[in-house]
């Protein structure tokens, strides 16, 4: 074992305020802000955050809504978005593909959209993978979700609320060490600069550097992210978000290939050389949204986010010598890349009494327009050979790319030229009837759409056609309480995406790939709403997927048809809260059944769909003693099982994608002071191989390991 090296990494200049502490006049879009004794554990929400827009608490929501508080995150030693949040809710699950940049998450058979602060900010290779130093709760949206946007899968999305100013002095620093020289140091500034509510502020801060199980791997990673909060009168509420993230590291994913099976090479094993290009991301949003009360309960919202993404590195794969299998020829790419992003929102409700019925409205606009440019041309000198078995470093830095060849060329053979953009108009009625005994949804949104993907020095000359569509979306749900703590719903909502292919005869098509989703199910708060248990079916339908037509009937010439389809059924379980006092449980358990049920190859029916698993469960505890000797002492242990599982790489895949079951530990010890925390955690108790993968059409294997067992230790400050 390597020496452990602990370097100076730790966070300046820190803001303290002598004010005295107010309650603030908060708006309707507030997020739930809830104060509790020092020992209580916030594993439970009630309400989902206001940028989902929706007035109606999650018990009464006719949807599967998960949401996951930074209390949960802090008590898991999770660090960002790629290293298991997703275990908190049922079948959920990351699927690694480049997850030291971004986080590619799958549900209920497909993989989902990132939103931020209620807004579609997914891109290519992007948004940056989500901290937990700016991380106030995440949200899982189930299925398709009318009310935030109709284009995208029908598996529906995860949103990341940020932290915002609580109009409360709360300010904490915190250290976290760990295996592989972890050095984390972050700050969170939470007060007031004008009492009474006027303006208050908040300043995130985050420095971290670590390596990794395997060898020329590091990964430095900095976060500046201020807000503050206005208000100018009682009823007017302005907020404004920067989020600077600034990533460094060797390679965007520690792939290994063999054509021996997977998992045949040792688990600290790595093909890149220390002399290949390192990666440079610099990522920027900011976010600004205004509440206007108008009157009673009625409520005007405006939120604009602006995202500028800057890459500036190399990638590398390979491909196995046909004359020794065991050496693997690596060739370089560049890595220059661009992404900006400009989202608006407006949007007015509140609600309308129509005698003893009750009308919660809302009604609004959307727009979007995300770009992404990148070159990722391949070197032409090389290949740079390695023996899988026996990987020696240190390529001759003169055979490799001059700084001249990483540089984002619009002129280049493959200058990838990307977007989406659309227009939304939406407008919803959740009818309350007898005393909020019974709750009809109706809701509608029309969006007019486009996307494009084209290398367009390719073909020089020939302009980027866009895929357009412009589909209207109904939503019907329904909520029945049939007590104040126990409610049953029923959901059908629908969703699309443009998408265009090459036709018989060279014609062009159009038909927009659709989905939608059924789903039913059961909540139900317990003792008190101290926990809370919802169980869900559904069936989602892809259709329209492109699929290839018979070549004869074309003289010989391949071409596409729309008329593939994908069916996901299954049911859902969570189970989430504080069980008995001290004691916070969160088990989840979810079977998914997702495949193909129609393309014109009758060999892929019944193919699982790519990124699925059919059945994953997670259990997570945590005990906090409260009294006697053990006072403040806490102890906390989870794991996550996943079987049935599909690789990502696509049901056209010639190999059989099936990977084996998985099965991760963890196991925790902490304590909690008036001020003061400490925690510790070991991860991969068992230290079990544990990794995805796929199998490429030559018969290669290629997947990444999760780290082997390691161990964190996080020690915090409240002042």
């Amino acid at each position: 074992m390597k020496k452990l090296t602990i370097g100076a990494a730790l966070l300046t200049t820190m803001l303290s305020f002598a004010q005295e502490k107010k309650d603030t006049i908060k708006s309707n879009d507030i997020e739930e802000i809830v104060v509790n004794g020092r020992y209580y554990q916030k594993y439970k929400l009630n309400e989902v955050s206001g940028s989902l827009r929706i007035q109606t608490p999650i018990l009464e929501l006719p949807q599967n809504v998960q949401s996951v508080s930074s209390q949960v995150l802090a008590d898991q030693l999770t660090l960002n978005m790629s290293e298991g949040i997703v275990r908190n809710v049922s079948g959920a699950r990351k699927v690694e593909h480049w997850d030291n940049v971004y986080s590619n998450v799958f549900m209920r058979g497909a993989g989902i959209a990132t939103f931020m602060n209620g807004m579609n900010v997914s891109s290519t290779w992007g948004p940056i993978n989500p901290d937990v130093s700016i991380i106030d709760r995440v949200e899982f949206v189930k299925g398709p979700a009318g009310f935030m946007g109709s284009m995208g899968d029908p598996a529906g999305f995860y949103n990341v609320v940020t932290k915002k100013p609580t109009g409360k002095f709360a300010n904490s620093v915190r250290f976290t060490t760990g295996s592989y020289n972890l050095f984390r140091g972050e700050a969170d500034l939470d007060g007031v600069l004008v009492k009474d509510g006027v303006l208050d502020y908040r300043i995130n801060l985050m420095g971290s550097s670590n390596k990794s199980w395997v060898e020329n791997d590091k990964t430095s990673k900095i976060i500046v992210a201020p807000s503050i909060t206005f208000r100018p009168t009682k009823t007017t509420t302005f907020t404004a978000q920067y989020n600077y993230q600034y990533l460094k590291f060797n390679q965007p994913g520690a792939y290994l290939m063999s054509n021996d099976g997977y998992a045949s090479l040792n688990v600290h094993t790595n093909f890149n050389d220390p002399n290949f290009k390192q990666t440079e991301v610099k990522d920027q949003s900011l976010f600004l949204s205004l509440d206007q009360k108008l009157f009673k309960d009625w409520v005007w919202s405006t939120q604009y986010a602006y995202m500028d993404l800057n890459y500036d590195g190399g990638s590398w794969w390979g491909t196995f010598d046909p004359a020794n299998k065991n050496v693997l020829n690596r060739t370089l790419s560049n890595w220059q890349a661009k992404g900006k992003n400009h989202i608006f929102q407006t949007y007015l409700r509140g609600t309308l009494n129509t005698g003893n019925i009750v009308h919660k409205i809302i009604a609004g606009f959307d727009y979007g327009d995300r770009k992404y440019n990148a070159d990722f041309s391949s070197f032409a000198g090389g290949p740079f050979p390695i023996d899988i078995y026996n990987v020696n470093y240190g390529v001759d830095p003169s055979k490799l790319p001059s700084a001249d060849f990483y540089t984002l060329n619009t002129s280049a053979p493959f200058y990838n030229d990307q977007g989406v953009k659309y227009n939304s108009y939406y407008a919803q009625d959740q009818i309350e009837m007898f005393d909020n005994k019974l709750r009809l949804t109706l809701a509608g949104r029309y969006t007019s759409g486009k996307t494009y993907s084209a290398y367009p020095n390719l073909s020089p000359g020939a302009p980027i056609v866009p895929d357009t569509a412009g589909e209207f979306t109904p939503r019907v749900g329904i909520s029945y309480s049939i007590n104040k703590d126990f409610s049953a719903y029923g959901i059908y909502d629908k969703t699309f995406t443009p998408q265009s292919g090459t036709g018989i005869n060279q014609t062009k098509i159009t038909d927009p790939f659709r989905g939608q989703n059924i789903e039913f199910g059961l909540k139900k708060d317990w003792f008190g709403g101290k926990w809370n248990s919802t169980f869900a079916v559904y069936e989602i339908r892809r259709q329209n997927i492109l699929v290839a037509g018979n070549s004869n009937e074309n003289s010989g010439v391949a071409f596409q048809v729309p008329t593939g389809e994908q069916r996901a059924r299954g049911f859902e379980t969570d189970i989430k809260g504080e069980i008995i006092k001290g004691l916070n449980l969160i088990i989840n358990y979810a079977y998914t059944d997702a495949k193909t049920v129609k393309d014109t190859d009758p060999a892929r029916l019944g193919v699982q769909s790519p990124g699925n698993a059919k059945n994953v469960q997670n259990t997570w505890i945590s005990y906090r003693f409260e009294n006697g000797l053990m006072k403040g002492f806490g102890i906390s242990a989870g794991y996550q099982y996943q079987g049935g599982r599909q690789s990502w790489f696509g049901v056209s895949a010639k190999k059989d994608q099936s990977l084996p079951d998985y099965f991760d530990t963890n196991f925790g010890v902490s304590y909690v002071a008036k001020k003061f925390d400490v925690n510790f955690m070991l991860n991969n108790v068992l230290n079990r191989k544990l990794y995805s993968g796929y199998r490429g059409d030559g018969g290669e294997y290629a997947w990444i390991y999760n780290a082997p067992r390691n161990w964190r230790l996080s020690i915090g400050y409240k002042f």
